[in-house]
């Protein structure tokens, strides 16, 4: 269940990424993104990579003008709970997001990447090995005002596929 929880994580600071904005834009996508929300989705874990039901509660803040802190909880088969927090800045000058995430069995992830319309592409990179490298990426993908999407995919494996790691969708309450 260790692996769970690091795919968790994943999903958790997407949410946080997708606060920050390309010029004169973070307005605009912070409200898409802040706020109380509710999440359903698949997470694989293991060294099968096993699929798991996993849902989640997340309360994003925005931080000044440029930035975001996420906390939440995510819970699989009603007993496994992790705690989850992401902070995000957003660089209005090179439209650049940047930000850590906590929560991971692996230690503090550091998040990286650009903001495409009001969705967002991020590369995660763990400070250790997870299923076999240190980075994964990340699709933030806004659905409609009130959902948004996370894709988290990694390679399985030295030489395996690439496989959806994370897949929630998120709906403010």
């Amino acid at each position: 269940m260790h692996c769970l929880s690091q795919r968790l994580s994943c999903g958790v600071f997407v949410l946080a990424c997708a606060a920050t904005g390309s010029v004169g834009a973070a307005p605009a996508v912070f409200d898409l993104y802040a706020g109380s929300f509710l999440g359903t989705g698949t997470i694989l874990e293991g060294p099968d990579a096993s699929s798991h039901r996993v849902s989640c509660r997340f309360t994003i803040l925005q931080q000044g003008t440029t930035g975001l802190s996420l906390q939440g909880t995510c819970r699989a088969y009603l007993l496994i709970a992790r705690t989850v927090s992401a902070r995000l800045s957003w660089d209005p000058g090179s439209g650049q997001v940047t930000g850590t995430y906590t929560g991971s069995r692996v230690g503090t992830a550091q998040l990286r990447g650009r903001q495409v319309g009001t969705d967002f592409d991020l590369v995660i990179a763990w400070p250790r090995p997870l299923y076999g490298d240190t980075t994964a990426q990340m699709r933030v993908a806004s659905v409609d005002q009130n959902r948004f999407r996370i894709v988290v995919t990694d390679r399985i494996g030295a030489n395996g596929p690439v496989k959806a790691t994370t897949d929630l969708t998120l709906l403010r309450q």
